[in-house]
């Protein structure tokens, strides 16, 4: 556990130039730190919280002017740590940031560590566990909607759902315990009662964990590689995405050697899009190396938008090596992607229908940028499932968190085994022990019975700042 008597300092803000940087100071001695490295120009009686003060920054023994900027007070525990805390605001410059910095190290506080101020927010109340992971997905936000949701979490709309089940998991393990201690006082529970109550747990708990492949996407985004032969259109599908100009096209084929990445906003969900070369055999080195990393992505890949030129088929034409391709993709999820329809004629396109017919292909053009906006809705129905959408609900109540996941589907696993206990006539001591078990699961997403490893590993994954 952190040591509450140390203050702790940090630059909170991006690293490079800016208009404004940020110096945080959080702990007990954060008001006297600060004042021995900011002078106010004006005389002060005392500190006033949340009010800005002008004043010149200089080293702690009276060294010369770092900068000017501003102090602002906030007391705890009305701050976001719940601690005495203080932000010196001064020009954004490297330089400027850093010689600020060490003058609040030098003047007695310690450097803080990843995710540290938050991780102090958790331990000091002001946000539960669920709450201070949702703090590094607000930062990382790419889309409106991955934004709304992590509002929705910090906001504690996750908590609550978790809670709720919780609470009721809670009541039965209570008159299960009551009954045990005071069998001559307390009334047992009846087997209606606890069916009824753990039967809606159960669906309460697995309908949360089939939210997870929806907030997943909506947190982390989807990978989706551009992959088909030399000269189908990959490159130009990737610019009419992207309404730019991101890769060079040619008609020669092989013109892409590297892998193109680019993030797209998709009906409210990241996508990280991946240009590749065009898969052949080929003499050339070069193109060779981008074949290779192309075949290396597929595996990483959760999605491929095979992109096929569907202008080359037709009732005479042969087994086309489009079909081979597409059986090393077995497994992953595949959109074949018919391009350069407005250059086929109908024996072409039903060509395609025929020879792709259990993959559904989409129909396009990325000369013309027709059938864009139906790939588009391909893409997400996939990501997200048929028929789903990630708007249908608050996107906050979503599990987001892989390590949520796990623990609601370990507390379904003990209510699972206490409610066949219960049902087998099994002593109570053991029903309650699964689900005090089922509980505690729970627990571990909000904080209540977290490990301290998993708390140094969940916020080491943010900045120093934060």
């Amino acid at each position: 556990m952190i040591d509450s008597s140390e203050t702790i300092a940090a630059i909170s803000t991006p690293v490079g130039e800016g208009g404004i940087g940020i110096i945080r100071i959080s702990g007990p001695a954060a008001r006297p730190i600060s004042l021995k490295v900011f002078s106010p120009v004006r005389p002060l009686k005392d500190l006033e919280e949340r009010r800005l003060v002008y004043g010149a920054i200089t080293g702690p023994s009276g060294e010369g002017p770092i900068d000017s900027g501003f102090l602002v007070f906030m007391k705890g525990p009305r701050s976001y740590t719940g601690e005495d805390t203080v932000e010196i605001h001064c020009h954004g410059g490297p330089l400027i940031l850093k010689k600020a910095l060490e003058a609040v190290l030098k003047g007695g506080a310690r450097l803080a560590e990843r995710g540290e101020f938050t991780k102090r927010a958790f331990l000091n109340g002001k946000l539960d566990l669920a709450q201070a992971e949702s703090v590094i997905d607000l930062i990382r936000a790419r889309t409106e909607s991955s934004l709304s949701a992590a509002r929705g979490r910090l906001d504690g709309l996750f908590s609550k759902k978790v809670n709720g089940i919780k609470e009721m998991l809670l009541d039965l393990v209570t008159r299960i315990e009551a009954e045990l201690d005071f069998p001559e006082d307390v009334a047992g529970v009846t087997e209606e009662f606890f069916t009824s109550e753990s039967a809606r747990a159960r669906e309460d708990l697995s309908r949360l964990i089939s939210t997870y492949d929806e907030g997943r996407v909506l947190k982390e985004g989807v990978k989706v590689l551009i992959l088909g032969r030399p000269n189908v259109g990959k490159s130009s599908l990737l610019n009419v995405l992207l309404k730019e100009e991101r890769a060079i096209v040619t008609p020669a084929p092989g013109t892409t050697r590297d892998i193109i990445e680019e993030v797209l906003n998709i009906r409210g969900i990241p996508v990280r899009l991946m240009d590749t070369a065009g898969l052949r055999e080929s003499d050339d080195i070069a193109e060779s190396i981008g074949v290779k990393a192309a075949r290396d992505r597929i595996s990483s890949a959760d999605m491929i938008l095979f992109v096929i030129d569907s202008s080359l088929y037709g009732e005479g034409s042969a087994e086309s090596p489009d079909s081979t391709l597409l059986k090393e993709l077995e497994g992953k999820k595949v959109i074949v992607t018919a391009n350069k329809s407005d250059l086929a004629d109908e024996a072409a396109l039903d060509a395609v229908k025929k020879r792709f017919s259990g993959q559904n292909p989409r129909f396009i053009s990325a000369l013309h940028s027709r059938g864009i906006e139906e790939l588009k809705d391909a893409v997400y129905e996939v990501a997200v499932g048929r028929g789903r959408s990630v708007h249908e609900r608050a996107a906050g109540e979503l599990v987001a968190n892989l390590r949520h996941k796990l623990s609601l589907e370990r507390s379904l696993e003990g209510l699972i085994r206490s409610m066949d206990a219960f049902k087998g006539g099994l002593p109570r001591e053991l029903v309650a022990t699964d689900l005090r078990w089922a509980v505690d699961r729970l627990g571990e997403i909000t904080g209540e019975t977290t490990t301290e490893d998993i708390l140094d590993r969940i916020f080491s994954g943010f900045c120093i700042g934060k």
